[in-house]
Parts: C-alpha cells; sequence; structure tokens
C-alpha cells in the first residue's frame, strides 16, 4: 500500500487525498494506512489550504537518505559507540520516535509495548538491525544510560526534536510566512522596491525563526502542529539546547542525567549528518596531498568546527554580501584541537622535524599556569584536577608545538585547507567550505573528463576555470599545445556538455568570419550534468542488486530461517553455502560502489546551495 501510494506521488507530484484515492485504486482505510506509514517515515510532505484540503507530496530528500542509512549509523557509532548507533538505526527504521517508546522497546520501563527492532539481524540487505543480536555489544543496559545517550545526540545535533514544520513542504512554509508577515507588518500591501526588499527579508527573518527557536508555524494565530517539549528553550539558537532537561548538561553521567520527557518525538538531523560527510572529504583531500598524520590534525579541527555548525549550507541566511558570509564561519583554536586529538597519534610523522621542535616555543611561557591552560582550551576541572581528553595536561602542552607544525602545514597548502584569523588560543583558524567544496567539485569534474576524455581535455577545463572566456589559439597557448591537437577535444567535450562556446560577433552582419567564438566552462552546469549522471548511476546499481538477489532469493529465504541462522554448517549444503557466498559479495561490491557515488551526490548536491532547474 505504501509503496503504490509513494510511487504515485513520485510520479504525478501533489495530489490531495480524493486525487490519490483515483490514482491508487485503494480504500479509503488502505490510502490512509500508507499515507500514515509514509508520513511517520517522512517520506512524505503534507499541509491542509484554507478550504480544509490536503495535499500530499514527496520528500526526495528524505527518500534519498535511505540510502545512507549504513553510512550514518557508522559515523554515530565512530563518534558514540555502538549502543548509540544502535539508537540511530533504529530512528532509520521508524523515520520518528517518542523517548518514552525507545524505553518500552528496550525493555527499561513497566510497559511491554516494542516499536523498535533490538536486536534483528538482517543478512540480505533488506533491513536495518541494531546489532544488538550481535554478541549484545550495543544493548542498552539502563534507563539512564539511553536517556544519556539520546541526549548526548541531541547535543551533537545528530537527532533533532521534531516540529510540525518537519512535515510541510518548503513552498507551504513560505506562503505562511508571507500571509504572517503581510497582516503583521505590512497590512497595506507592498508596494515599491524598498518595500519588497524589506518585506523578502521579513519573510526569510519569520522562517529562520520559525527554525532556529525552534517554534513552530502559526496560521491566524493557532499553532499548525506538534506539542512543544516541556523543558525547551525559548532562547534563539542554531541548534537545538536541551541542557534544560538535564541535572548538569552532562549526559555522559548516568548519576546525573535525569530522564527526559517521555512524550519527546525525536528524528534524525540530516542536515548535521551532512556536515560530518563534507568533513570527512575534506579530510580525504589533506591525506592525499600532506600526510596521513596532518589530515588526523586536520580531522580534529573539522570535529571542533562541526560542534558549531549546524548545517552545510543556510538558505536562510542574511549575508550582505562574500565578507559577510566568511565573516560568519565558526572558528577553532590550537589549543582546542590539540585537546581533542588522540594522545596516541605520532605528531612526528609527516613534518620535518627542526631542533628544539619538542621544546615550547619562543613566543610562549613554558611556565604558564595550568588554570589558563584549563581556561584557554574550556575544559572542567574535578577536584581540582583538570580532564583534558584522557591525557595529562603538561603531556598536551609538550605536543602543542607539533600540533602548530601540522596546522601550519595546512594553513601553508595552495588548497588553502585552514587560514589564520587571530592569536587566541594559539592560533585561530577558520575553514572556507564554500571555497573548499567549490575545489573539490572541480577536481571531480577534472577527473571525470580525465577519464572520459584523456589529459588534454582536464587541463583545458583547468584552464578555462581559471581564465574565463578563451578563444581558441588562447586555449592552445596557456595549455602549450597546437591549435589543431585542441580542436577535436573541444568539441568532444561540448557535445558532452563539459565546454560551451559563446558567439561575439565584429559587425553588425554577423558573419562566421567576423565571429571569434570563446570557449568556457561553467561548473554548476558540469556539476548538475553529473549529478544526474550519478543519479542513473545508483539507480542501475540497486537495479542490478534486485537482479543479482532474485536469482538466489531461494537461498537466502532458507538461510534466513531462525532454525537456519547460525546453522549454516549443519542445514546448508555445500552448494547453498558457495551460493550464498557469492550473493554476499557480490552485494558487498555493489553496495561499495553504491556509497561511493552516494559522496559524489553529497559533493555535488548537499555541499552547496541548491541548484535552480533548468
Amino acid at each position: 500500500m505504501a509503496q503504490r501510494v509513494f510511487t504515485v506521488l513520485s510520479r504525478l507530484g501533489r495530489q490531495s487525498l480524493r486525487g490519490l484515492q483515483h490514482c491508487t485504486q485503494l480504500s479509503p482505510n488502505h490510502l490512509k494506512h500508507g499515507l500514515v506509514v509514509l508520513i511517520q517515515q517522512h517520506l512524505i510532505l503534507h499541509n491542509t489550504t484554507e478550504d480544509d484540503v490536503t495535499y500530499y507530496e514527496v520528500d526526495w530528500r528524505n527518500a534519498y537518505a535511505l540510502v545512507r542509512s549504513g553510512k550514518l549509523i557508522k559515523i554515530v557509532e565512530d563518534r558514540f559507540g555502538e549502543k548509540a548507533g544502535s539508537i540511530i538505526s533504529n530512528l532509520l527504521l521508524l523515520g520518528h520516535a517518542k523517548v518514552g517508546d525507545f524505553a518500552d522497546a528496550y525493555q527499561l520501563s513497566s510497559k511491554k509495548k516494542h516499536h523498535v527492532d533490538t536486536g534483528a539481524e538482517h543478512i540480505n540487505g533488506d533491513g536495518i538491525g541494531s546489532g544488538a543480536g550481535k554478541g549484545g555489544g550495543s544493548k542498552i543496559q539502563s534507563l539512564g544510560q539511553l536517556h544519556a545517550l539520546l541526549h548526548q545526540l541531541l547535543q551533537a545535533g545528530y537527532i533533532t526534536i521534531v516540529r510540525a514544520w518537519h512535515f510541510k513542504p518548503a513552498a507551504d512554509l513560505n506562503d505562511d510566512a508571507e500571509r504572517l508577515v503581510k497582516r503583521e507588518v505590512f497590512p497595506d500591501g507592498v508596494k515599491g522596491g524598498k518595500a519588497q526588499a524589506e518585506f523578502r527579508k521579513a519573510v526569510q527573518d519569520r522562517k529562520r525563526k520559525w527554525r532556529d527557536d525552534d517554534g513552530e508555524p502559526q496560521v491566524n494565530g493557532a499553532s499548525t502542529g506538534t506539542k512543544r517539549a516541556s523543558g525547551s528553550s525559548n532562547n534563539p539558537s542554531k541548534r537545538v539546547k536541551v541542557n534544560g532537561w538535564m541535572a548538569n548538561g552532562h549526559a555522559e553521567s548516568e548519576e546525573n542525567t535525569p530522564m527526559l520527557d517521555n512524550e519527546l518525538v525525536v528524528r534524525i538531523n540530516y542536515e548535521k549528518c551532512n556536515v560530518v560527510l563534507r568533513s570527512r572529504q575534506l579530510v580525504d583531500l589533506a591525506a592525499k596531498h600532506i600526510g596521513d598524520t596532518t589530515s588526523k590534525v586536520y580531522q580534529a579541527l573539522l570535529q571542533r568546527l562541526e560542534d558549531k555548525t549546524p548545517r552545510c549550507i543556510d538558505e536562510l541566511a542574511d549575508f550582505v554580501d562574500e565578507d559577510d558570509e566568511s565573516a560568519a564561519l565558526p572558528s577553532t583554536t590550537t589549543l582546542e584541537v590539540s585537546s581533542l586529538l588522540d594522545p596516541a597519534i605520532d605528531l612526528t610523522a609527516d613534518i620535518a622535524m627542526e631542533e628544539g621542535v619538542n621544546g615550547v616555543d619562543e613566543g610562549h611561557d613554558a611556565s604558564e599556569n595550568d588554570e589558563e591552560w584549563s581556561e584557554d582550551v574550556g575544559v572542567r576541572k574535578t577536584n581540582g584536577a583538570p580532564l583534558t581528553n584522557g591525557t595529562s595536561m603538561p603531556h598536551q602542552r609538550d605536543r602543542l608545538p607539533l600540533v602548530e607544525k601540522h596546522i601550519r602545514l595546512l594553513a601553508d597548502d595552495p588548497r588553502r585547507l585552514i587560514r589564520w584569523v587571530g592569536n587566541r588560543g594559539r592560533g585561530e583558524w577558520k575553514v572556507d567550505f564554500p571555497a573548499l567544496t567549490s575545489t573539490l567539485i572541480q577536481r571531480e569534474i577534472q577527473n571525470t573528463v580525465s577519464a572520459c576524455f584523456g589529459s588534454t581535455a582536464a587541463r583545458i577545463v583547468h584552464i578555462l576555470h581559471a581564465k574565463g572566456k578563451l578563444d581558441e589559439k588562447q586555449v592552445a597557448t596557456f595549455g602549450l599545445l597546437r591549435q589543431k591537437d585542441i580542436r577535436a577535444t573541444l568539441t568532444s567535450m561540448q557535445e558532452a556538455g563539459f565546454v560551451e562556446t559563446q558567439e561575439v560577433p565584429k559587425e553588425a552582419a554577423r558573419q562566421p568570419r567576423s565571429t571569434i567564438y570563446l570557449w568556457y566552462f561553467d561548473q554548476d552546469r558540469c556539476r548538475k550534468l553529473l549529478l544526474n549522471d550519478t543519479y542513473k548511476s545508483m539507480s542501475r546499481l540497486l537495479q542490478r542488486i534486485k537482479v543479482e538477489k532474485a536469482k538466489v532469493q531461494a537461498v537466502i529465504d532458507k538461510a534466513e530461517r531462525t532454525d537456519v541462522v547460525n546453522n549454516e554448517e549443519k542445514y546448508l549444503t555445500n552448494m547453498e553455502r558457495d551460493v550464498l557466498r557469492e550473493w554476499r559479495n557480490t552485494e558487498e561490491k555493489l553496495l561499495v560502489q553504491l556509497a561511493r557515488q552516494d559522496d559524489l551526490v553529497a559533493l555535488f548536491r548537499d555541499f552547496t546551495p541548491e541548484m535552480p532547474a533548468s
């Protein structure tokens, strides 16, 4: 039922309930059941008009996010452990859930409701288990531990509180904001260019207030949806703050963790996950061009910035120009990066050691007291002893010169992986994410062009990107090539859509002889072209997985029987075990390729502003 409803909405677009019933040929009860499932999974959005007619449409971003399920679980497991990963796994299965439902499902309350799969294993890729059945390593043992993990994930931004606007299409939210602004600020109408600009700014401010203040869109003074959680903060914030629900705000200690509101509804925050995916790609870039150890320092620096970055792209930000956008970027210090680094990392690797590097910099007093250090890195103290990531304070201070050397390598790299902005905390640093994202995109485009048309074509694209519009002779001059050698390459790339030409006539007659043909490269156009190709590749990979699975479905069904699981040697023949092993290897290869394609989608779509439809 849900599949048929989703298919109709994806093909036909926005539909009313009556239209859906006509197109799906489902009974009213079956149709409503399918809609409830899809809304629960955040796969469709809905809005009720003033005429009391509800319209439904597909939420493409959340539907696509299902492909990233395994990647998101791995990210959380690496940061917070397997138990936190099991929570993310269950949220991916449910869409959203109440805190009380988690307690019931993990059998940590007096109720016996089981809304969450806490121990299932899935061998064929059909579902996502929490891993609790694999030795119990990810089994949450107590109610305090569950609430501590939920609080930690909320604080880090990986999950968020469900609000009414999560279920509304962006266009309808914009209409609500415009209607409210017109009624409250412009009751006499919006007239003139200045008023239009003020109106647009007021609409953006209202939408940003709904999002950042955890407010709910209201129409005609009435709330449109979910209940606010008790104890939630009314202070404006870029990230949901839940310290008001905890004793001291320290989720790591179960003893100090009061219970969250059982009626609090949470879901995965995909925008925060995009921030982490972007950091991973930047770390890979640093590892390739500088070194593995320096990339680990860069990873710690980016992780510090992640805490201050709720999303990759803020479409509601009110930036005047690029300088204003650059000033709004978060920053971190050398001391903060050093406090986060794993003490087991050998920082002497990848750098040329100079005499005295293990000492203290000349510009820093070696007798700096512990209180000043603790204040700079923001560590907290217990009974007078500072805690800094499990390593002693003097040891971290001795590593500072090495950390600074790695950071300087990052700053001196021609790709400008970081930039210096101040002296606070032994050096304050920012990352110009928009510029670096453009660098990553250009790198992928040139790799694709090189694979399709050769190294000469990649050189031409690099020249056009750096120099702008050039005629054929100029392209040959800058590339140290002959014109006749690049003519065919330019034509092939133009047919594929990677480069374009602009005609500049010298005379009004616009004769071909008197016309200059300028070649140019449009990164946004190529980005959109490659994004569409990547979607097609992923679709074919998913189809191939389905076909390969159908060939061995009988063996898979037998292997999934409860009496056969963990007893394959007893109940499966040698041929069946070989078939099952071959299928798993095939599936793994296809899923790895799918994950690589997803990295391209993240780069071309999620790290940069949305491209307008052509």
